[in-house]
């Protein structure tokens, strides 16, 4: 006894199928079961409506008129003799029995089945009722610069609808097609089938183990719906034979009011001639003197330019600047008393003994500390006292926090840095030295920085770095985006670094940075005065002297032509009259021209910058 296959699958409304809905069908041993869950009818003929209660009935195999497949889908026709109204199905979407497990398709198939019946008909009903309103919508909400006009707004309505549409569609049919297995199950229902109906099962076999495909009948069997005598046909015409006989007349009717009135709208709006208003008319006599006054102007600055001299043209990578003129080093040492600190000095903190605190006070008010300003490694030997003699070198200890920060592109892995602290005695020599070895175990990645807190006593202090050298091409340079995040840094020391190092790059961040260090204390003036002027529109480089004359790069990196500038020398100290040249040239967005300026004196300036001439 053979045994009994059950499937079920999803009936839809494709070429002449007259039933849509979920249905099962069961391979018996002497008829084919067909048992209608959720029905509708769907061809042109028979009354729209839906059966209330699932209804089930067998007809004979012999009772089969067609089985082929379209696409993925199944096509399956009964004789109307044997079973009616609803006796053509379009099948896709199987949900049941794997191949080799018999039994009957449990309800969770059947359920299955209605879930994708219902998201397939919202998927098609949002597909003709939500493309109209969406190009409507973006229409309206779309730029003047994306479309623009009456055609252009219409025409981006249109294209917003098509594509909802074919979206829509595209969703409902990714809803009925279930995927492989539901392919696998398609094809062993086809070999059921097949079998029951007396084909010879060799040519089944021959085919893939586990996928047996269709078979192929010959002649190939007439499609669902189709009339006998008439050739099939494919494509359009196949949807427009599905539609009613009312529809398929008053579709193309409405087609072609809605392409008249259209049309009539269109050329009454854009080609029937209209009067000038007196303020067009009155536009129109004066675009002659407006084109004369641009024209003038335009001569006017092709005159001027040609009226400049010519200098030629160069490039800048960076600015000049005292901050890096002897190179970027792999690991820069900063050091700080805390985090608010961000002068960058190391002093020691210094201390007198007691005999010379008490010379002191007997010499009266009005002696200076012998200890000089903060900052200075200490004492001099030999400074003279109230009687002329040797004074006692002072004492003195360091407790600082000590930063290194990666500069380069590769990350650093165990390096150490050697302190050596000392003083002075009072033949000058140095006395009491104190080593003191940092350890940083592991990878210091690019534009990471690591800190350490450390304390010794003495005057002086040699830091010696484990890696050495500065940045070249091999080592390459950290990421301007590793020392942006560096200026979130702790440490203000730090923060400040990384903002040089923006500099340095001519990142566009850099002025960002420099903003979030303001307001500066005084010791950082001189700090941030050459990070502001590394960050500038318009730099010089390459400043050299070369026969007792200056010459430069004056480079704009802004977004506008700059016409006339002034370099000026930043002057190194108060009291000083810094050097200027005014140079009439007008600097490109992006370029540099290279001047070549007299020299007062042969000390080439320390620093320069560039300040426009309306400044």
């Amino acid at each position: 006894m053979a045994r009994a296959f059950s499937v079920a699958a999803l009936a839809i409304a494709e070429g002449g199928a007259n039933a849509v809905g979920a249905v099962r069908f069961t391979c018996a041993e002497a008829e084919l079961e067909v048992e209608l869950v959720r029905v509708a009818g769907y061809a042109e003929g028979f009354a729209l409506g839906a059966v209330a209660a699932p209804v089930r009935f067998g007809v004979p195999y012999t009772a089969i008129r067609g089985l082929f497949r379209r696409g993925k889908a199944l096509c399956v026709a009964l004789d109307p003799s044997a079973c009616s109204p609803h006796n053509c199905f379009v099948l896709a979407r199987f949900e049941g029995d794997l191949p080799g497990v018999p039994g009957v398709t449990s309800p969770a198939a059947m359920e299955a089945m209605e879930s994708a019946y219902r998201a397939r008909l919202n998927a098609r009903m949002a597909s003709w009722i939500a493309p109209a309103p969406l190009g409507v919508l973006a229409a309206a909400l779309s730029p003047d610069y994306l479309a623009s006009g009456p055609l252009g707004t219409a025409s981006l309505a249109c294209l917003v609808a098509l594509a909802t549409w074919l979206a829509l569609r595209f969703v409902a049919r990714l809803a009925t097609w279930g995927g492989p297995p539901s392919d696998r199950l398609r094809d062993v229902l086809v070999a059921e089938m097949s079998s029951r109906m007396g084909f010879a099962s060799e040519r089944l076999a021959a085919s893939s183990p586990g996928s047996p495909a269709a078979p192929v009948f010959a002649p190939r069997p007439t499609p669902l719906g189709e009339r006998p005598g008439r050739e099939p046909r494919r494509g359009v015409e196949e949807g427009i034979d599905a539609l009613p006989l009312r529809a398929r007349v008053l579709v193309p009717a409405a087609l072609a009011v809605i392409g008249i009135v259209a049309t009539m709208a269109f050329v009454q709006r854009f080609a029937a001639p209209r009067e000038q208003s007196p303020a067009e008319r009155q536009a129109a006599r004066g675009v002659g003197q407006a084109t004369r006054g641009a024209t003038a102007a335009l001569v006017a600055s092709e005159v001027q330019e040609r009226a400049e001299p010519s200098f030629p043209h160069c490039l800048c990578d960076r600015a000049d600047s005292p901050l890096w003129r002897a190179g970027v080093p792999i690991l820069s040492l900063l050091g700080s008393t805390g985090p608010d600190d961000g002068a960058g000095v190391i002093a020691p903190i210094l201390r007198r003994d007691r005999a010379d605190d008490d010379a002191e006070s007997e010499a009266g008010a009005g002696q200076g500390d012998a200890a000089g300003e903060p900052g200075d490694a200490g004492a001099e030997p030999g400074d003279a006292g109230r009687d002329g003699g040797a004074t006692r070198p002072a004492r003195g200890r360091y407790d600082f926090e000590l930063a290194v920060v990666n500069n380069s592109g590769a990350p650093v892995s165990d390096f150490r840095v050697l302190l050596t602290f000392a003083r002075r005695d009072r033949r000058g020599e140095r006395a009491g030295i104190t080593e003191r070895g940092l350890f940083w175990e592991g990878a210091l990645g690019p534009g990471r920085a690591v800190k350490w807190h450390v304390e010794a006593p003495g005057t002086e202090v040699k830091i010696e770095p484990g890696v050495t050298g500065m940045l070249d091409g091999e080592t390459g340079v950290a990421s301007p985006d590793a020392f942006f995040q560096l200026t979130r840094a702790r440490y203000r020391v730090v923060r400040i670094h990384a903002a040089m190092m923006l500099a340095w790059l001519r990142d566009p961040r850099a002025r960002d940075a420099l903003v979030s260090l303001l307001p500066a204390a005084p010791a950082e003036e001189a700090m941030l005065g050459r990070i502001r002027r590394a960050t500038a529109d318009v730099i010089p480089c390459s400043a050299a002297v070369v026969e007792g004359r200056l010459r430069a790069c004056l480079f704009n990196g802004g977004v506008n032509p700059v016409r006339g500038v002034t370099l000026r020398e930043v002057a190194a100290g108060e009291g000083s009259a810094p050097r200027s040249w005014p140079v009439a040239a007008t600097l490109p967005v992006h370029e540099g021209v290279e001047v070549t300026l007299p020299l007062e004196g042969s000390a080439a300036p320390e620093e320069l910058e560039v300040v426009p001439q309306d400044r």
